[in-house]
């Protein structure tokens, strides 16, 4: 198809019964999203979570967790778009894309984007519960965490003018190519409170796993549900081999969720 009759940009992200993530992931997208550009493939949620207005919803079917069938079924969607649309972001829905805000906007930076695909900066946003309450879902976030830490095994290759193929996870192009720009980072929050991660945990060992993503050690920290060896990876393991450095969030971050 002709790019001058392709739409900008769409965003896609897979969600199963995500009644925090999903508010929050829409709240932050909507404002540089179309409703019509969002797509959000539903792993049978049975919540009421995605019984709502303001994405197209596309209904998918695993009876097991498999990570594989994941990466697939996102990345054929990626595919698929790209027919229609100049550029597409995918994201996992606990995930949030931003240029440095002193810099631009998401909007602003999708506008300028002309690179085939970009990877982000990683940082993950972390719950000291000793200094910090619970996190309100119904209150900006960054007014209620205050620290972060650099994680490279989230600086993603997300954005793409291109179709992509990715390694399970989406962390790296199955070619092995990069193009970092440190300006725009990827704000993961998985660990954005130490109680609701634990839940999600034990949600995630409660469901049948395809057997190589268990026998592989695949996303293994969302199995951890041990309440010693939780609270070790929660505040020492990153996952990436690289220790675990938690530094202040700059003020200027204020306000973006």
């Amino acid at each position: 198809m002709n790019n001058v009759l392709k739409r900008d940009r769409a965003i896609i992200t897979m969600v199963r019964n995500e009644s925090v993530f999903l508010p929050i992931w829409l709240s932050y997208y909507s404002q540089f999203f179309h409703p019509d550009d969002i797509y959000v493939l539903d792993h049978e949620t049975n919540d009421g979570s995605t019984a709502r207005r303001g994405f197209v919803r596309i209904p998918v079917s695993r009876p097991y967790v498999d990570l594989g069938w994941f990466r697939d079924i996102v990345q054929q969607q990626q595919h698929m778009l790209l027919e229609k649309y100049r550029i597409v972001l995918c994201t996992d829905v606990d995930e949030i894309v931003a240029p440095d805000p002193r810099i631009a906007t998401l909007a602003d930076y999708m506008d300028r984007f002309e690179a085939d695909f970009v990877n982000c900066r990683g940082y993950e946003v972390i719950h000291l519960k000793d200094s910090e309450p619970p996190l309100d879902d119904k209150r900006p976030i960054l007014d209620q965490r205050f620290h972060w830490f650099y994680n490279p095994h989230y600086s993603k290759p997300l954005l793409a003018s291109v179709p992509m193929h990715w390694h399970g996870g989406f962390h790296a192009r199955v070619d092995g190519q990069t193009n970092d720009d440190p300006s725009l980072h990827l704000l993961h929050l998985h660990r954005v409170d130490y109680d609701f991660c634990l839940a999600r945990h034990q949600n995630w060992m409660s469901r049948k796993w395809n057997a190589r993503d268990w026998d592989e050690g695949w996303a293994y920290q969302n199995r951890i549900v041990d309440s010693e060896q939780f609270a070790r990876w929660f505040y020492e393991d990153s996952g990436s081999g690289v220790p675990i450095t938690i530094e202040k969030i700059p003020a200027y971050w204020r306000g973006l969720i």
